[in-house]
């Protein structure tokens, strides 16, 4: 009877040990994600769920903090094995060599032409493969129908060239004082990175060359940009706020300006906060009508230089670019799909703004840029600083001249 107790016991220990183990066993993914990517916590969930070999642990940090902390982690081995980056970094993160190449990891799989050029470009290196797109925006001109129709306007109708938005901005105005039909998010540099440029696009100008080796800033083309719209502010026709403020959701959903700049990713924002706003999108327009443009921006996946678990992480990148996981959570949630495959879905297809958005993708542009951060993103950028010189003071041949010298030493400086 003791022997089999003894027995019994030693089996219990046994099944314990083999338990914990097989516990012990699952590969853990330490991933590094921007915060301000609200997907991130939702993919890493599902996927944990969807199987028992892999668990992937979301480190979430602030965008303006990734490239020092990743930087830091590199220098001295011991990086995260995955990371999730705004694209407009890696030009900066592969010319350092800071990330694996992915080329013969990825390369092969079927949603790698699904991606659009200009998404594959930026995180492109020598040939070479180093980023993986995964949460794709093309930034848009919001319009409010509500406003539209108050002012006399076809609420299907946005405007196609700068001169209907001019048009339709005055009628805006014209509904009273507090009313203005235009706004710019004046404070921020990257918002303006991303829905003021396509302006300059759009009316055949450009800021940087598109190899990223010298500013093309001061033209006749971006002169005649920044020129309407000082014109813009200085008629009255665009809100003050965008000399003070760097977001412009409320005053776009509470009905006060009528056309403003944002992503696509906004349209979960409204859609869970404001669920009556009555808002269209379009494209970016310029002076003739079929010109238009648009920011293509988004988060993408890469293994820094001495990941530990790359292929649990590549697993985890595939699941995310499946076109399953693409329609049944990216789309179903209120997210763009990266893959354009995946674009025409039973979700996105509810509601035509999803589909306009897709569409921005193919043609979108990215700047191509390693000292991204300083002429754009930075708080007193040379971007920054030209557009409020320009718009709000009226001084544009001085902004386009010191911006292009100052985008011009910050290149040069970035190759040393």
């Amino acid at each position: 009877m003791v022997s089999r107790k003894i027995v019994s016991t030693v089996s219990i220990c046994a099944f314990s040990i083999m338990f914990s183990c097989a516990l012990q066993a699952k590969e853990v993914v330490n991933f590094w994600g921007r915060s301000e990517q609200s997907s991130l916590p939702m993919l890493v969930n599902e996927f944990n769920k969807s199987q028992d070999k892999i668990t992937v642990k979301l480190n979430e940090i602030p965008n303006i903090q990734m490239l020092t902390k990743l930087s830091a982690a590199v220098a001295v081995n011991n990086p995260p094995d995955l990371v999730a980056i705004d694209l407009v970094y890696f030009p900066e993160l592969n010319r350092s060599e800071q990330l694996i190449d992915l080329t013969d990891k990825i390369g092969t799989m079927d949603y790698v032409s699904q991606l659009s050029d200009a998404l594959k470009a930026i995180g492109s290196y020598n040939g070479k493969f180093y980023a993986v797109p995964f949460a794709a925006e093309s930034s848009l001109l919001f319009y409010n129908k509500t406003l539209f129709r108050e002012a006399g306007l076809d609420p299907n109708r946005p405007p196609e060239t700068l001169g209907e938005l001019r048009e339709y901005s005055e009628k805006i105005r014209a509904l009273g004082k507090d009313y203005y039909g235009f706004a710019i998010p004046g404070t921020s540099s990257g918002g303006l990175a991303f829905t003021f440029t396509p302006y300059f696009w759009a009316n055949g100008g450009d800021i940087i060359s598109a190899d990223g080796k010298k500013s093309v800033v001061n033209s006749e083309n971006n002169k005649r940009t920044l020129t309407f719209f000082h014109n813009l502010y200085k008629d009255g026709l665009m809100s003050p706020l965008s000399r003070t403020d760097s977001a412009l959701n409320d005053a776009f959903s509470s009905g006060k300006v009528a056309m403003v700049g944002s992503g696509a990713f906004t349209f979960k924002v409204f859609k869970d906060n404001y669920p009556n706003l009555d808002y269209g999108v379009t494209y970016f327009p310029g002076e003739e009508k079929g010109n238009w443009a648009s920011f293509t921006g988004g988060d993408a996946f890469a293994l820094p230089v001495g990941s530990k678990h790359q292929q649990a992480a590549i697993d985890f990148i595939n699941w995310t670019l499946s076109k399953q996981t693409q329609i049944e959570l990216m789309a179903k949630n209120g997210y763009v799909p990266t893959r354009m495959d995946a674009s025409d879905n039973p979700y996105s297809q509810q509601d035509p703004k999803y589909l306009l958005a897709n569409k921005a993708l193919a043609k979108g542009h990215t700047p191509f840029l390693v000292p991204y951060n300083e002429t754009f993103n930075a708080i007193n950028s040379p971007y920054l600083t030209m557009i409020q010189k320009a718009v709000f003071e009226g001084k544009i041949d001085e902004a386009l001249k010191t911006a292009d010298q100052k985008m011009n030493q910050i290149i040069k400086m970035s190759e040393e």
